[in-house]
């Protein structure tokens, strides 16, 4: 009989150890699609450009500036910080569950007692003064330490989420202003384009009033100069849109942002490797998040399942007792009390057994999504790989397209005034240059906007560790 509730004991606590936390099974390709298309240089050693601090990729003071005052004054970041503290707190209380409490206390009670005759009836006093441990759970199998785990557990993926948004806000300022460094560009081109349209359209008057050409030729240059006016006026107000959007962003009243920096001028950075997929599940917030949050869910499994143990409690008192207030500290009046208690569920109506029930489910759900979320963020580097390769190719090709249009348009101006060929083709030669140019500056943009979304899908944070 002893060595069978030797047995049972053992088996007890065995089965009160918590489980070692495993990841999921998720597969985790051995190299990226297109990092070998993307550094040029297959056999050196894939480092990731994680692995650098945002200012050493854009060394742009002005868009550092930005950035340390998004980090100041965003209301997304502070919301996220302090929904860390919220954690904490919560883990503050959970973790003080697990330990005793203990209350300084006195009480003073005046009690009239009916005895068996009206004649013994007694009016009683007594005084106490003493520290008093109200009942604390004695915490044998770790269910209290399972609470507190999972309440650690919060703390670590919001700090982990966090860091997202933070990585998150680097990437919306950066892409704001490339977004402002483009629309200046344009506004630039077409203000170029827009005063040689004005010079065309006082040159095609005259050539009409000289007779050498005919209304037609003016009427297109109109129509040239119109539209030219029309882009002009929609690109002002992308550009102050853009400005407001970056100034909220950053913590600021809508308004103007100063910059100085050209689109073109900007370098991009000489490797962008994406370094080793394994790699991302130790750097990218999202899923350290998603992580944390899956050993929370079971460490919270696990207490609902030691919930069906018994529980065992303590409540003690030490102090001084008296029937008279006057006497409270004298020698003789020591009082002290001990009560030990054990509990064990027998009937609840399956409210243990539902829970276990809905940490079991919790925990499926956050496996998927921890799945979802790795499956995800290999995309997003994926494709901000093939973005960056297949867009330095377009920027190049765009700028030979801009070249060849910029001469076009040179040698159909000559063939006009030569009366060799008609004005249509200096106005085709002329909108195909003005297209060109706009999407040289967009294409541009995008090849530096793909740096920033292989640095956020990375998990690179703002400054190097």
């Amino acid at each position: 009989m002893k060595a069978a509730v030797l047995l049972l004991t053992a088996a007890t606590l065995a089965a009160c150890q918590p489980a070692p936390f495993v990841r999921p099974d998720v597969p985790v390709p051995a190299a990226w699609p297109h990092q070998e298309g993307a550094t040029g240089d297959a056999a050196a050693t894939p480092v990731s450009l994680a692995e650098q601090s945002w200012t050493e990729i854009y060394p742009v003071p002005e868009l550092t500036a930005l950035i340390d005052e998004a980090l100041v004054g965003s209301s997304d970041l502070r919301i996220a910080l302090e929904r860390v503290e919220l954690a904490r707190a919560q883990y503050g209380l959970e973790r003080a569950a697990s330990l005793p409490a203990v209350d300084l206390t006195g009480a003073a009670v005046r009690e009239r007692m009916p005895g068996v005759l009206p004649t013994d009836n007694q009016i009683r006093e007594s005084w106490v003064f003493a520290l008093a441990m109200p009942a604390w759970e004695i915490d044998l199998w770790g269910r209290l330490a399972a609470h507190t785990e999972a309440a650690r557990r919060d703390v670590l993926a919001n700090a982990a989420l966090a860091e997202g948004v933070r990585t998150s806000l680097v990437a919306q300022v950066s892409s704001l202003y490339l977004e402002l460094l483009d629309l200046d560009n344009q506004l630039e081109t077409t203000r170029r384009t827009l005063e040689g349209r004005r010079q065309a359209l006082r040159m095609t008057r005259a050539r009409f009033e000289e007779g050498i050409s005919s209304i037609l030729d003016t009427r297109q240059a109109e129509s040239l100069l119109a539209s030219s006016e029309q882009s002009l006026a929609d690109q002002q107000r992308q550009l102050a849109q853009a400005q407001n959007a970056l100034a909220v962003l950053i913590g600021r009243n809508p308004g103007p942002i100063a910059r100085s920096v050209r689109l073109e001028s900007l370098p991009l950075p000489a490797g962008v490797m994406a370094g080793l997929p394994s790699e991302l599940l130790d750097r990218r917030p999202d899923i350290l998040a998603a992580e944390e949050a899956l050993r929370g869910a079971g460490a919270n499994l696990e207490a609902a399942r030691k919930a069906f143990l018994p529980r065992l409690t303590l409540t003690t008192l030490l102090g001084f007792a008296s029937p008279e207030l006057s006497q409270l500290f004298d020698s003789g009046r020591l009082a002290w009390s001990l009560q030990p208690g054990v509990g064990v569920p027998l009937f609840d109506g399956g409210r243990l057994r539902s829970g276990v029930e809905l940490a079991e489910s919790q925990q499926r759900i956050l496996v998927e999504q921890y799945k979802a979320t790795i499956r995800q963020a290999f995309r997003e580097v994926s494709d901000a790989l093939v973005a960056f390769e297949r867009l330095s190719q377009q920027r190049e090709a765009a700028r030979r397209v801009a070249i060849a249009n910029r001469e076009r348009l040179r040698l159909s101006q000559v063939r006009y005034l030569a009366g060799i060929s008609s004005y249509f083709e200096v106005l085709d030669a002329e909108r195909q240059l003005f297209e060109s140019e706009m999407a040289l500056s967009q294409t541009i943009r995008a090849n530096h906007q793909a740096v920033v979304q292989l640095y956020r899908a990375l998990g690179g944070g703002w400054v190097k560790a």
